[in-house]
């Protein structure tokens, strides 16, 4: 994300956000005391102070894309599908029917499906200890979808790198 943008949102570019937080000893404090002497202090709404706390965490050497506050990797990707909220996410269940592993990994139990009024979603762990969830919410007006993909607890950068591009393949077939 470019300084346009992190300045129209919060009234200052990245490297006056890095200088600010240098100054204030913010490589000594975790992510969560980072973010909320943003939002505190200075008023960044509460989304950009995560997104800027992220930020300044990278750029110090802390975090690595794709790598949570926990230190843990993730890998994401959402692709929007035309469709009713039980229609689109049947068309994900078919899509998985069959299946006992994703990539060649194998499911380590059977996954789990729960429903919300407002979300569906479908649930695995796979045998090396990742997780996915799959998350399907329909887009205002009704007539399509979202559905997101998170997969967590991936051994490293390398990890999230293959398996984001494993889900935008997968995506792309429904």
């Amino acid at each position: 994300m470019g300084d346009a943008a992190v300045i129209k949102a919060t009234g200052k570019a990245w490297d006056a956000w890095f200088a600010i937080l240098e100054e204030r000893g913010a490589r000594s404090l975790p992510h969560a005391d980072i973010a909320r002497l943003l939002h505190d202090r200075y008023g960044v709404p509460g989304w950009w102070s995560q997104n800027v706390t992220v930020a300044y965490e990278k750029e110090i050497g802390r975090r690595e894309t794709g790598q949570g506050c926990d230190g843990e990797f993730t890998a994401s990707v959402s692709k929007t599908l035309h469709g009713a909220l039980d229609e689109v996410f049947d068309h994900w269940l078919a899509r998985l029917d069959g299946e006992d592993g994703l990539d060649g990994v194998l499911f380590a139990a059977e996954p789990a499906v729960s429903c919300t009024e407002k979300w569906r979603y479908w649930r695995v762990l796979l045998a090396d200890g990742s997780k996915v969830t799959a998350n399907v919410s329909a887009k205002a007006g009704g007539e399509s979808c979202v559905l997101g993909i998170e997969h967590d607890k991936l051994a490293g950068r390398s990890e999230a790198i293959r398996w984001k591009s494993f889900w935008k393949a997968y995506l792309s077939g429904l």
